[in-house]
């Protein structure tokens, strides 16, 4: 990084023509106490002749960073006119760009030099020209830390009124929610100006601000104490005024990502600024202070404060117009900004300050992102967490007039669009029920988004801009969703994406406020499914007024779901019985299969081969208590998973920046359709998979894996696996689960307790076996296997750190050998059982006529297996028109999952393509020369964004059968078959099963 910085003197190489003037000052300041001032006339330069090193990008590095300019300079007055800064060599300029002087204070320009300036940079160049604005006779420009060459992630830079022309690719790409303000800022309005504002319209206004009043300002009762604190607080800023000169310490935010990483911690000491989210944290302190007190003198004091701290906000370019160089991920940082200043909106009006803070708010909450076509509208869960509050803020606070009509019912459209079911992996809800966000369902980042969008939907409920009923129930959805992927707060650790703590856990508060925005329809002003369910996830301790309120309409806690769920926008069943949970999640060539940072789930590869995860311990249910425990965890062994066992530092992932999409992040993807699940009556379902990793890490590992789930039955079967590792034995996991105390027994096929610590032991099974583990999960594996079982004190690597961790565990798994061809695996899980119930299970299985269960097929084209007491027959369907012929089902011309009730004269049958089907064919950039996978960013695919393609299934079953009733997506085809069969056309988009009956054609 080449960079200038004007302490005490000019450096030598730094000059201007004799029509203009330089100097040291005082008067202005953004980083150390001066900066250049540089007195200029229309026609003067100012000239900094040193090689500025720069290297342009090299296809293929380790890191897509590009060299760029970086700059700040004071404007004192606003001017219709341009600074250019030329860069070249000699007499010549090879690029330029031109930075716009219409503001007053600081700005800043980050500018990539390929990709940003007009011209083509080159190697030698070793000067740079400023040129002053022309359209002027004289003035005065202040310059602080001019970085003449620094390297910059390309998607940071972000355009502004200063430099619009910077990184224009950015409004397209993933991180445009939070660079594309100026993008947003030029749309034109949505609706035409409303003659006047309805009765209605200001009800709706009165309403909402008397609800987001009440939202944002807490009770509080202000002390000395507090003002004490205030005081010292306000005066670490050193804000102070010099005239009609402000100034103070800097505020930034906390990236600097124009710093080197090396440099960073040393050059964020030598700034000594303030972090952006501290300052406006602190504002809203004041905020709630000034609005809680009635002392006249407290509040004079306190307002002399937030108008200084508002006008130092604006001085250092926090403000209307300005992108301070990046904003990627601004919101985190600046989320209170809004609240404070709603608060003190009539203080501001009197001050005459409000007309500037509301444009403050809209420019950094990117409310132009409202008057966005509908078709390009997007969901987006930073925003709705960040910033939708903003959006609103600054919209109320706008005087009750037609504009204020116009703007806030272009708001309600837009929201009711973001909130609608997406198509493709675009965010932010899905049909199923999965909350979206880094392109794949996201839970710990779904949580901040229904903490901001629950409420915003209960403020607008019940006035004219309440959100539309399709986009109510869209959330409705996803909210209830995650009651069922968690229990009772903490969500299943296949979810928990870069985060593999296991104490991810949802928030009560979004159901609160679900509750009270009424139902869909709004026909009702309390949706008690929905209050139901906040009751019964209510933390007891904290009984609330709404808590109360509820209680007295005769509303009760929900009991703990029960049922079958699946969603496959995640890859993943959901079952359910009493109060435990069971988890099964893929992945496809569609939804990555781990993400890795840095500093983040270095491990965690195999995190989504299959696994399957039993929730049933704990008060409340947890995942620490029903056996995941981060210290010591081999992360070889998910339970469920099909995995080649490595050394466990050679599982650390190896984690790259592929392209200009993304940053130093792992989310690899199979190149495999086949992954997700089925449910049959809401009770009974299914999960299956075609595994197969990424050629990055074990190419060559394949598996046909399926989990059938009939009430507390889980029948796990995998077949066809296979891979070429020599040296690292292939296994299939039962279970891994912690011992916090090592005398905790397990039993195998013995009444006897295993207490023994450390023990191992292998079985090699000429007759079926069971096991029951210190968890009351019982396991029945058949005969013809290879079970270990493990009690040690195992040793790994944090997921964040690479810090050795260690604990005490016990596992068990089922080994396949190395380089396995054609292994299999069959093993059933009771869930809650004890030692009598799973002897007596496996003593049932070793006898057809008591069987609870048949596996009728497990090869590479099906899995089929027929729960007996259930009735129903269960089809894995790898490979389409496989001659099935197994119960009533004859054949299917689909790879598809399907399940079927047996009910005296009829059928209940379910079926899904479990294919996305968001590109067909093969995408050839992601393969090479030699036909192998290669690593490419999800961000960087085009399909992402794509709508499911309608696939359809057909079905023949044996018999002669009719519909009972019209179901959507399905019907009898034309042709009939032969008098024996009948054939079902099935439309499947959105991987989403379709259920449906049939009798007999009597």
């Amino acid at each position: 990084m080449k960079i200038l910085v004007f302490d005490n003197e000019i450096p030598p190489h730094l000059v201007c023509d004799r029509s203009s003037h330089l100097a040291i000052s005082e008067r202005y300041y953004k980083y150390g106490k001066h900066s250049l001032q540089w007195a200029y006339s229309s026609n003067s330069y100012l000239q900094v002749n040193e090689p500025l090193l720069y290297r342009p990008y090299q296809e293929g590095s380790i890191s897509q960073e590009r060299d760029s300019f970086v700059v700040w300079i004071y404007n004192g007055e606003p001017i219709a006119d341009v600074v250019t800064f030329q860069f070249g060599r000699k007499d010549g300029v090879d690029c330029q760009f031109d930075f716009h002087l219409n503001f007053r204070g600081w700005r800043t320009a980050w500018v990539a030099y390929e990709r940003d300036m007009q011209g083509d940079p080159h190697l030698e160049m070793d000067k740079l020209t400023i040129r002053a604005p022309k359209s002027i006779g004289e003035g005065t420009l202040y310059i602080n830390q001019l970085v003449l060459n620094t390297r910059i992630d390309p998607r940071f830079h972000t355009r502004d009124k200063q430099v619009p022309l910077v990184n224009l690719e950015g409004d397209q790409k993933a991180n445009a929610h939070w660079l594309s303000l100026l993008a947003f800022e030029e749309l034109a309005p949505r609706y035409a100006m409303p003659e006047s504002v309805s009765t209605e319209q200001q009800r709706a206004h009165e309403v909402t601000h008397e609800r987001f009043e009440k939202l944002i300002l807490e009770d509080r009762i202000v002390t000395h104490a507090d003002m004490l604190r205030i005081k010292m607080m306000f005066a670490n800023f050193e804000i102070s005024r010099n005239g009609n000169v402000i100034s103070g310490r800097p505020i930034d935010l906390p990236f600097f990502d124009h710093v080197p990483k090396e440099d960073r911690e040393r050059w964020k000491e030598l700034v000594n600024g303030v972090q952006l989210s501290a300052y406006t944290d602190f504002m809203m302190d004041i905020a709630v202070c000034y609005r809680s007190t009635d002392q006249a003198s407290w509040k004079r004091e306190l307002q002399v404060m937030f108008m200084d701290m508002l006008d130092h906000l604006d001085e250092q370019g926090w403000t209307y117009g300005s992108a301070q160089g990046t904003v990627h991920h601004f919101g985190y940082n600046y989320r209170n900004y809004y609240p404070a200043v709603y608060l003190m909106r009539n203080e501001l009006a009197q001050a005459g300050r409000l007309e500037r803070t509301q444009q403050t708010m809209y420019w950094y909450s990117g409310a132009g992102r409202i008057h966005a076509p509908l078709e390009e509208i997007e969901g987006n869960i930073d925003i709705f967490n960040t910033t939708l509050h903003g959006i609103l803020a600054s919209l109320l606070i706008l005087p009750d007039s037609p504009a204020k009509v116009r703007e806030l019912t272009s708001f309600s459209t837009w929201l009711s669009q973001s909130l609608l079911p997406a198509p493709g992996l675009r965010s932010a809800y899905k049909s199923d029920g999965s909350a979206y966000h880094h392109v794949n369902h996201y839970p710990a980042y779904a949580i901040g988004g229904f903490l901001g969008v629950t409420p915003v939907i209960y403020l607008l409920s019940g006035t004219a801009y309440r959100v539309d009923e399709l986009a109510h129930g869209s959330v409705r959805k996803a909210l209830l969703a995650m009651r069922l992927y968690s229990n009772k707060y903490e969500w299943l650790v296949s979810l928990s994406a870069r985060h593999p703590t296991g104490k991810g856990e949802l928030e009560v508060v979004p159901f609160q406020y679900m509750a009270l925005a009424g139902t869909p329809d709004g026909l009702q002003p309390i949706d008690e499914e929905v209050a139901a369910a906040y009751m019964r996830l209510h933390h007891d301790e904290e009984k609330s007024e709404v808590y109360e309120r509820f209680l007295e309409m005769g509303i009760t806690p929900e009991d703990d779901p029960n049922g079958h769920w699946t969603m496959n926008f995640a890859a993943l069943a959901i079952h359910r019985r009493g109060s435990w949970l069971v988890g099964a999640r893929g992945h496809s060539r569609y939804l990555w299969a781990n993400e890795s940072y840095v500093s983040a789930n270095l491990y965690g590869r195999y995190i989504s081969h299959g696994h399957v995860q039993i929730m049933s311990q704990g008060q409340p249910i947890n995942n620490e208590a029903s056996g995941y425990h981060h210290d010591g965890w081999d992360w070889n062994r998910w339970p469920g998973t099909t995995t080649v066992h490595k050394p466990i530092p050679e599982l650390r992932s190896n984690v790259r920046n592929v392209d200009a999409f993304s940053g130093f992040e792992e989310m690899l993807l199979s190149d495999e359709t086949y992954a997700g699940g089925l449910n049959l009556e809401g009770r009974n379902g299914m999960f299956a998979m075609k595994l197969h990793e990424h050629p990055k890490y074990e190419g060559s590992l394949r598996a046909r894996k399926s989990v059938f789930f009939f009430d507390n039955r889980i029948i796990c079967l995998g077949s066809d696996i296979e891979n070429t590792n020599t040296v690292y034995p292939t296994e299939t996991t039962l279970f891994q689960s912690h011992l916090a105390d090592q005398k905790c027994p397990i039993w195998v096929n013995d009444h006897s307790p295993i207490r023994e610590f450390p023990y191992s032991h292998e079985h090699v099974l000429d007759e079926s076996i069971w096991l029951l583990d210190h968890l009351e999960n019982g396991y029945y594996i058949p005969a013809g296997q290879r079970l270990s079982v493990s009690r040690s004190v195992q040793h790994s690597k944090h997921q964040a750190t690479d810090a050795y961790t260690q604990g005490s565990f016990a596992a068990a798994w089922l080994g396949h050998g190395c380089a396995p061809q054609q292994g299999s695996y069959e093993y059933t899980i009771l869930v809650k059982t004890d030692q009598d119930g799973i002897e007596t299970f496996c003593a049932d299985m070793q006898h057809a006529e008591s069987a609870p269960y048949t596996v009728l097929r497990k090869d590479r084209s099906a899995h089929i297996v027929k729960d007996h007491a259930n009735q129903t027959t269960a089809y894995a369907l790898f490979e389409a028109n496989t001659g099935i012929n197994e119960g009533w089902l004859r054949d299917v011309d689909t790879p598809a999952m399907v399940m079927i009730r047996e009910a005296e004269d009829e059928l209940i049958i379910s079926a899904v393509d479990p294919d996305l089907h968001l590109y067909e064919g093969k995408e050839w950039d992601q393969y090479d020369e030699d036909g192998n996978q290669v690593e490419v960013s999800v961000y960087s695919r085009k399909w992402v964004h794509a709508p499911s393609i309608p696939s359809t299934i057909r079905l023949i079953l044996r018999g002669n059968w009719v519909m009972r009733d019209d179901y959507l997506g399905c019907r009898l085809a034309i042709d009939h078959g032969d008098d024996d069969t009948t054939i079902i056309e099935i439309t499947c988009k959105d991987a989403m099963p379709r259920e449906f009956v049939v009798g007999m054609n009597m």
